[in-house]
């Protein structure tokens, strides 16, 4: 408990560090899932990681990364409102006073693309007929199901429907049905149950994975857009990493409230 007390103290604070290590399972370019997805095997590519997610870039504004001017990506005035709310631990608003960040208060999901923003590990495992994404920071992982389409319908969750194909050697996710409980990013940037994400996976060389993210909703923001990230091969070991509200209490109590609480003048 010390140790992922620690750790999640430092998130809080924003300050980088590279995280542990999962141990994904190879691609087998002779399963049945890889020949249906190109004619030409050998193209498959080998995606597994583990992958460690950089500090530092807490949104995911393609023109202000860090932060500094939440306000200036183009919103609608829906998106606009919402943001208004916000009081995130990150960007140029950050604050420890009265913190509405879901995850940091009941301990929610953090959604799809803001899992690539905490600093821990992800990694891809390549099956027959599903990619499984596997992100350390509270153990979620995703299942991407190959050879068939969305549901008319989808249920509105947490991480969304997520469907895949490979293009050559980029692996593309596309996912709809998310809720709109979840920001895009650290600073706050809302989305709505109109989402649609589009994820580019490739492999630049072994050592690093560039990912596109392409955010197109209509109810959020005017135009699609899009941020690409690099990640590099992580080296540490796999640690378990979960979100308790107690220990959120816990350090409610020990570090936020004595950082904002004004001490008296004797």
């Amino acid at each position: 408990m010390p140790n992922r007390e620690a750790k999640f103290k430092i998130v809080l604070l924003a300050i980088p560090f590279f995280a542990p290590v999962l141990n994904a399972q190879s691609v087998t370019p002779s399963s049945p899932a890889m020949k249906q997805q190109s004619s030409n095997v050998s193209r498959v590519p080998d995606l597994t990681g583990p992958w460690a997610v950089p500090g530092g870039s807490p949104s995911l504004d393609p023109d202000d990364p860090r932060g500094a001017r939440p306000e200036q990506l183009p919103m609608t005035p829906w998106a606009i409102e919402r943001m208004k709310g916000v009081r995130p631990p990150f960007g140029a608003h950050a604050t420890f006073e009265a913190v509405n960040d879901p995850v940091q208060k009941y301990c929610d999901p953090p959604g799809v693309t803001r899992l690539y923003l905490y600093p821990w590990n992800f990694s891809l495992v390549q099956g027959p007929g599903v990619v499984y994404i596997l992100y350390e920071f509270m153990g979620f992982w995703r299942p991407v199901a190959l050879g068939r389409e969305h549901p008319k319908d989808p249920d509105l969750t947490w991480m969304g429907d997520s469907i895949g194909k490979y293009e050559g050697d980029t692996f593309v996710v596309d996912t709809i049905g998310f809720n709109d409980k979840t920001w895009i990013d650290q600073v706050g940037h809302p989305h709505s149950d109109q989402l649609h994400l589009i994820e580019r996976f490739r492999r630049v060389n072994p050592d690093s994975l560039e990912v596109s993210l392409t955010f197109d909703d209509p109810k959020a923001y005017p135009k699609p857009f899009t941020v690409k990230r690099t990640f590099k091969r992580s080296m540490a070991p796999m640690e378990e990493t979960v979100c308790s509200l107690t220990e959120m209490q816990s350090f409610d109590d020990e570090v936020m409230k004595t950082t904002t609480t004004q001490t008296p003048r004797k």
